[in-house]
């Protein structure tokens, strides 16, 4: 998986910095693969396809049996554009490509998985770009994930060099490029975050007390927006308390005008609290689902089958042949879609028979008894 780390959280080695019980929890509740993780495999999987000069085509399928869509080709576009500008081969030479990179500066145990980067010597620059697939935004300035990557590569590069790595960092620019084709953020896709590799140093320190702290006997647990991410969320005390205390402050009244200073530091309040509410939120629904899929009778709660986009379930070649024996082109860079083709004219049977509608998640809604009363006719 891109961008795997051994001991870091999802979001970024900031973790360490908020609960020690992080490593803990992700060793007892495994995160299994979700539509969105898979997704975001699959993205990757063509963006490197693309860097690879190996040609992807809407309807494909990725290695993980995700098919691939219009939105991946885009970004992968985006990321072969954005390592074309950044990254000439002419002075970076050939970039790599998920390649695993040791961190040992953090901890023995961290290592990481950058999505791209690539080393100029004449003068000493280093790219590193992270793509992020998902829809939440990510921040590059001062990214710990990044700040962790960049550690472990200029160590690396220090020793090839044969140069102490206090010495190498404070030559080494460092270029740190954020890119989410579906989170425009100031207006664009693409973020860069500039720094000298030796401003980094007390970054560095913070993650690796931090980190220390995290794989130390009875580490403590600390809320904060991460939690959101953490895969124990739901099994977790800390979050339990703070997110009940929360709920009750949420509820309390107060005067109706506050003075500027009060307004913001309750407006401040207010917003941690939503988000130590919605990692309980988020928690408690994953709870629910399990209980639900095991076959247990929950009473405020149902799960509704998601669904997918409508792919195609044989080659391009062969729909393009398709089509054509029904007096209808469906090309276009690619192929037409499904539900274009059936816009086309292609009857609707036979786009049934030859495309699928894969299954999406799980999604828990609210249960209304009024539905129940729909469907059997009973009153209360």
């Amino acid at each position: 998986m891109s961008g795997a780390h051994s001991i870091l959280p999802p979001s970024g080695a900031g973790a360490w910095k908020l609960c020690g019980l992080w490593v803990a929890m992700n060793q007892a509740y495994p995160q299994p693969d979700t539509p969105e993780s898979l997704e975001g495999n699959a993205a990757h999987w063509v963006f490197a396809e693309m860097l690879a000069g190996r040609p992807v085509l809407e309807g494909m399928q990725a290695p993980n049996g995700v098919f691939i869509t219009d939105e991946m080709i885009e970004g992968g576009e985006l990321v072969v554009e954005t390592v074309r500008a950044r990254m000439p081969a002419e002075r970076f030479g050939a970039p790599r490509v998920e390649e695993p990179v040791a961190i040992p500066c953090i901890h023995p145990q961290c290592w990481g998985t950058p999505d791209i980067w690539a080393f100029s010597a004449a003068p000493l620059v280093l790219e590193v770009i992270d793509y992020k697939f998902g829809h939440r935004f990510v921040d590059e300035y001062e990214n710990d994930q990044g700040v962790a990557y960049i550690a472990g590569i200029v160590d690396a590069l220090a020793e090839k060099f044969k140069e102490g790595a206090g010495l190498f960092d404070q030559r080494c620019k460092v270029n740190f490029t954020v890119i989410q084709p579906r989170c425009f953020y100031k207006g664009s896709p693409v973020r860069t975050w500039s720094i000298l590799a030796s401003d980094l140093r007390g970054h560095i320190n913070l993650l690796t007390g931090a980190a220390a702290v995290a794989l130390a006997p009875n580490p403590p647990a600390v809320t904060n927006s991460e939690c959101g991410d953490c895969p124990g969320r739901h099994a977790c005390p800390a979050l339990q308390k703070a997110a009940y205390h929360d709920a009750e402050f949420a509820v309390k009244s107060s005067p109706v005008e506050l003075p500027p200073a009060a307004a913001s530091l309750e407006l401040k309040m207010l917003e941690r609290s939503l988000e130590r509410l919605q990692a309980r939120v988020e928690g408690m629904r994953e709870t629910v689902a399990v209980y639900i899929r095991q076959g247990h009778s929950v009473p405020w709660h149902r799960a509704e089958q998601g669904y997918g986009r409508q792919q195609w379930t044989m080659p391009v070649d062969q729909v393009l042949a398709m089509g054509s024996l029904m007096g209808v082109d469906l090309s276009k860079p690619g192929v037409k879609t499904p539900k274009q083709a059936l816009k086309s004219g292609v009857d609707e049977a036979v786009i049934k028979a030859y495309s699928i509608t894969p299954l999406g998640s799980i999604k828990l809604v609210p249960d209304n008894p009024a539905d129940a009363r729909r469907v059997f006719g009973t009153t209360n």
